[in-house]
């Protein structure tokens, strides 16, 4: 009878593990086809990082606005990332996907400067869940992931409000 429940069990949980692994190849496709998108736009790596050095000359300049110092320092880092990534390469589509991921986000964080907006910068990250050992990617705004956090970090405070402990003047009782 056990082994019977066993059977079953696992006949059942095998659709479940196939839609979990389907839905990460998505979300990983996904990142993949705009990251690639991306790169497909940069046919000459140089030209595109003497673009680059353009725009941010032009930002220093005031052309885009006041920007914050911070920012600048962001968007500079950014631009050598980017020019440590396509070092060696004629375009971004020689580059494995990880590192055209990279590059995405480097691009993310200097379009968001430029346009002051860094809460609506997209930035993906690979986590590894708990209970698995595949990687998934994530990819939420600036905006997103402080909201994210803040929802944790509220639901930890209501959390540890509700706990009761014994010895403080307060009974316990439920």
């Amino acid at each position: 009878m056990k082994l019977r429940t066993l059977f079953l069990s696992c006949l059942l949980a095998l659709p479940l593990a196939a839609q979990a692994r389907i839905a990460e190849e998505s979300e990983t496709a996904t990142l993949a086809q705009r990251a690639d998108a991306e790169a497909a736009l940069i046919t000459d790596a140089e030209a595109f990082i003497d673009e680059i050095d353009e725009s941010l000359a032009m930002a220093r300049d005031g052309t885009y606005g006041a920007i914050k110092k911070g920012s600048m320092v962001q968007a500079e880092s950014a631009r050598n990332k980017i020019a440590r990534l396509l070092e060696g390469h004629e375009n971004a589509m020689e580059l494995p996907p990880e590192e055209r991921i990279e590059l995405y986000n480097a691009q993310e964080t200097i379009v968001a400067m430029i346009r002051s907006d860094d809460k609506g910068r997209m930035v993906c990250k690979k986590e590894i869940r708990l209970g698995s050992r595949m990687p998934t990617t994530e990819c939420l705004t600036v905006a997103q992931r402080e909201e994210k956090a803040r929802g944790a970090r509220d639901g930890a405070n209501d959390t540890l409000r509700n706990v009761c402990v014994p010895g403080e003047g307060q009974p316990c009782s439920r």
